[in-house]
């Protein structure tokens, strides 16, 4: 995937350098709309594409900018390569989260929209607000598994917290350990319940649901990165089981 974006970014560059100079190829406008969309639905890519990217829907709208903007050649391919440095840095880095857009989908797809906000929320939040993080990664798994016991007429009670709404959610799955005899099955079941509760204790410890004593332990980046991807992975898992085990239900 991140190979694809890389390709993806270069032929945006591309495009845009041959209408900067007056080369453009036929089929450039609609290769540019093309991967412009692509790219600005992309989570990765979105924030750090160039400014007269967002702005400019097709070649006819960037060529004026351009134009206005460096009288030479030179200066527009500078500038072009200038704009695009950013992204492609972040590309060939080691902080790219490329397993954002796989759980985004899924939870697009559930179409939900507390939870598509609290996972919003915890994706903008991860690397500036920690404590925020990892509040909302935990609202985004209790979301998630309140929406499914609603879809299912399953019955919770408003005070339960995480690990019974997790508890519950899993029994109306057939996912909760006591229910499988496999060996391998059940061990990893019996670890996902283990990691919420994990989880649930992160939070409970660090994030901003609850009041911390002067001096106390502060979440970091890394107890942030740690919960939203527990949420975002546990959240997805649970939207596919889910989605899956009805589409089975229904076709027999």
């Amino acid at each position: 995937m991140q190979n694809d974006l890389m390709n993806k970014v270069q032929d945006l560059r591309m495009v845009l350098t041959r209408c900067a100079v007056g080369q453009d190829e036929k089929g450039d406008d609609n290769l540019y709309i093309r991967l412009r969309t692509e790219l600005f639905s992309s989570r990765v890519t979105k924030g750090l594409l160039p400014e007269f990217v967002i702005s400019c829907r097709a070649l006819n709208d960037f060529w004026p900018f351009i134009k206005k903007s460096y009288s030479t050649y030179a200066e527009r391919r500078e500038y072009i390569r200038n704009q695009f440095e950013p992204l492609f840095a972040y590309l060939e880095g080691d902080k790219v989260f490329l397993h954002d857009d796989i759980i985004s989908e899924s939870v697009i797809k559930f179409d939900c929209d507390t939870v598509e906000r609290m996972w919003e929320k915890a994706l903008d939040r991860r690397t500036t607000d920690p404590d925020g993080a990892i509040t909302a990664a935990r609202s985004l798994v209790e979301s998630v598994c309140k929406q499914i016991l609603i879809e299912r007429n399953s019955a919770y009670e408003d005070n339960y917290d995480l690990p019974k709404l997790f508890k519950a959610t899993a029994r109306c799955l057939n996912l909760a350990p006591e229910l499988h005899n496999e060996g391998i099955f059940k061990q990893i079941l019996s670890g996902l319940q283990t990691t919420i509760y994990g989880f649930a204790s992160l939070r409970n410890g660090l994030s901003d649901a609850h009041g911390q004593p002067k001096g106390g332990y502060k979440a970091g980046k890394r107890h942030a990165e740690l919960a939203v991807n527990l949420a975002g992975a546990t959240a997805r898992f649970l939207i596919q089981t889910h989605q899956e085990t009805l589409v089975n239900s229904t076709s027999n």
